[in-house]
């Protein structure tokens, strides 16, 4: 790349970064102009010493190796936990729909078995399984490809610094080359590696720059991932409208609006025994706290129903299905754990009297398992 072409590069980075002379944003813009053309992707974890290192270092006529050895150094020394930030990124996202966070949390395990074959010196092993990872958390996203020079999709964003114009979208097309012939020239290309026609890429270098490229993958596709979960959700919903019946584990197969009652439900429960742990200064507004979870989870409180009496309080949801779920509270005191008694209600039909005026349906909260629909279905 010109010393021309990097310095537009650079001036771009600092346009959508907002501009200005600040010497962090100049050092990020010059580092992404010299590093993604190397295949060094940065993200929100970049090491910011590492980076002033590596600059002065190109200022002071480094060659392009030179550069590689300073920032695998940085990386895999002080640095090296950071890495661990892709698992934590790609299990956080996806939460609107259980399958596919489900298949999110297995790509984080993969990465994670990717990330000890590095650590233990099996390169050999860490860079294909980052390879796969990749270009099926871009499929996941957006269902085309990144490896490849015709029909990736562009790599760029407004929302992370993986995604500003001369990152990710650049360092690309230092894994693309292909490779149409038997080669032990330490190629990071993706085609060479994983067709079997480049035998010597299982290097220190090469594991850590592509470790760096699933960091700002994972980091760019993230926002996209969380729509995807959306929008299968809302066909899950779709498809399993109206269906009556329950799975084969004994679930709800018209399971709308279950995960935002579940929601509102944490967000609920939690408001109270902050309420009874600190002091209950004045009564408890359960009509107010009940409608604030329900708004902010996204349910119709038009199907909720609400009853207190002196003892506690108690109150039920009915699902579009028609089938009913509640849930019934009383405190027992601040240095008690849980600071509250608890109940479940999980039937087709709506409990008529608290649980502790008549049990008949209720479900005591300190026995277990608790009633199968308002149990999440783990992620693991």
């Amino acid at each position: 790349m010109s010393a021309e072409r990097r310095k537009s590069d650079a001036a771009e980075i600092l346009r959508r970064l907002g501009g200005g002379s600040h010497s962090a944003a100049h050092q990020v813009a010059e580092a992404m102009s010299l590093f993604a053309p190397r295949g060094w992707a940065m993200s929100g974890v970049w090491p910011v010493e590492g980076t002033r290192v590596a600059l002065q270092a190109a200022a002071d006529g480094g060659s392009g190796d030179e550069i590689d050895e300073l920032l695998t150094r940085v990386w895999n020394e002080e640095h090296h936990r950071w890495f661990d930030w892709g698992i934590v990124s790609l299990r956080a996202a996806g939460n609107a729909h259980q399958p596919f966070k489900q298949a999110l949390w297995r790509r984080a395990e993969l990465i994670g078995a990717a990330i000890r074959h590095h650590r233990a010196g099996s390169y050999e092993a860490s860079i294909p399984i980052l390879f796969a990872q990749i270009e099926g958390l871009c499929f996941d996203a957006v269902n085309k490809p990144f490896f490849s020079k015709r029909d990736g999709v562009p790599a760029v964003d407004d929302e992370t610094l993986a995604g500003l114009g001369a990152n990710l979208e650049v360092a690309r097309a230092f894994y693309v080359d292909g490779v149409k012939v038997r080669q032990s020239e330490g190629s990071l290309s993706r085609h060479g590696i994983l067709h079997g026609r480049e035998l010597a890429y299982d290097t220190l270098v090469n594991s850590t720059k592509v470790l760096t490229l699933t960091l700002s993958a994972a980091e760019h596709w993230k926002p996209l991932l969380d729509r995807v979960a959306l929008q299968e959700r809302a066909d899950h919903e779709t498809a399993v409208t109206g269906i009556a019946g329950l799975d084969a584990d004994g679930r709800l197969i018209d399971d709308r609006h279950l995960p935002e009652l579940r929601d509102a439900l944490y967000q609920f429960e939690g408001t109270y025994m902050k309420w009874i742990m600190f002091g209950q200064r004045g009564p408890f507004d359960t009509r107010r706290e009940l409608a604030a979870a329900a708004r902010s989870s996204g349910l119709d409180q038009g199907r909720l129903h609400l009853d207190e009496d002196e003892t506690g309080l108690w109150w039920h949801y009915e699902l579009p299905s028609g089938h009913v779920l509640g849930w019934a509270a009383r405190p027992v005191g601040r240095h008690r754990k849980p600071p509250h008694d608890s109940w479940w209600w999980d039937k087709p039909g709506a409990p008529d009297a608290a649980p502790w005026n008549r049990p008949d349906g209720w479900h005591p909260g300190d026995t277990f398992p608790i009633p199968i629909n308002w149990e999440p279905v783990l992620v693991i």
